[in-house]
């Protein structure tokens, strides 16, 4: 097995269909396929099959997968590694970042790294938080940030970098800016924008509802922290926010807050995940310490 023919294996399981694995990998349709019969014939075991015009792993091919996915995650953090070592001046460096952490923290962080590493390339993929950290299990990033609640996935390590405060987030006109603390009940009857499916604050927004007892009246869904908070701004709606993310329109005076009633009020935290057994690369370890040094002791302050 060599490791095209498990880069082919697993692209096939990401795009279902040989066309697109064959432009993912800048190669031509038929050689494609013909990786994938070479490597069914040396297992002596078919590990695809097509549905619908779809091309699906076999349960023998879903059995190969993992151990494909970090066979190839591997070789590439071995090229990675070899060429960190040959330029520490030069590399590419792939971050996942769910919604809130690519928009609170990260922009800060990458600028300013860049411009202490001119010669470095930072790939920044900001998703749902889930999405992140199926990425990051599957090695398609090197470092994944990210809020979380939840226990790390089995060989992830996680660095805890700040401790944050959810707020339930409103304009100045609002009548929730005449109080001094909430309710779970007042929170159910206002309208409540709610965060995108798959993403750390709609997880948490839901397991508050249930736990509270009440209904949150979610008028309206998205999925650009950004945009909840300019659509607060406007007036009518509220949100729950971290803290953080809101220091310039708290300055600005466009947006106020209160904690969050009840449980809800317990600080979350944010995480940088890596994997426990990839190997050292002096790229990754200056970002991981710079990245600590920025948000931990400075908390992104200009």
């Amino acid at each position: 097995m060599n490791l095209l023919k498990l880069q082919i294996l697993v692209y096939i399981e990401k795009y279902k269909k040989v066309t697109d694995v064959a432009k993912e990998l800048d190669m031509k349709q038929p050689t494609v396929t013909f990786h994938m019969k070479s490597l069914e014939e040396e297992l002596g075991i078919a590990l695809f099959e097509s549905r619908r015009g779809r091309i699906l792993l076999t349960d023998a091919g879903k059995a190969l997968y993992p151990y494909a996915v970090k066979m190839t995650g591997l070789a590439a953090e071995a090229r990675k590694a070899v060429q960190d070592y040959a330029d520490l001046g030069k590399g590419i460096l792939h971050i996942g970042a769910d919604s809130l952490m690519g928009t609170i923290h990260l922009p800060r962080l990458v600028n300013r790294f860049c411009r202490q590493y001119p010669g470095i390339q930072i790939e920044l993929t900001v998703q749902p938080s889930r999405t992140v950290q199926e990425l990051h299990y599957n090695h398609e990033v090197d470092l994944a940030f990210y809020y979380s609640q939840d226990v790390a996935a089995a060989g992830i390590k996680e660095d805890l970098l700040l401790e944050d405060e959810l707020v339930v987030i409103f304009a100045p006109g609002h009548p929730f800016s005449s109080l001094k603390s909430l309710s779970d009940q007042l929170v159910a009857q206002h309208f409540f924008i709610q965060h995108a499916e798959g993403s750390f604050m709609r997880d948490f927004t839901r397991t508050y509802a249930i736990e509270s007892g009440i209904h949150l009246w979610e008028r309206m869904i998205i999925n650009s922290p950004e945009s909840v908070k300019h659509t607060v701004e406007d007036g009518d709606f509220i949100s729950f926010f971290p803290l953080s993310g809101i220091s310039s329109e708290l300055a600005a005076g466009s947006l106020q807050y209160l904690p969050a009633p009840g449980p809800a009020g317990k600080s979350v935290k944010a995480y940088m995940a890596y994997h426990a057994d990839q190997p050292y690369s002096p790229l990754r370890e200056q970002f991981k310490q710079f990245a600590k040094q920025q948000i931990t002791e400075q908390n992104m302050k200009p």
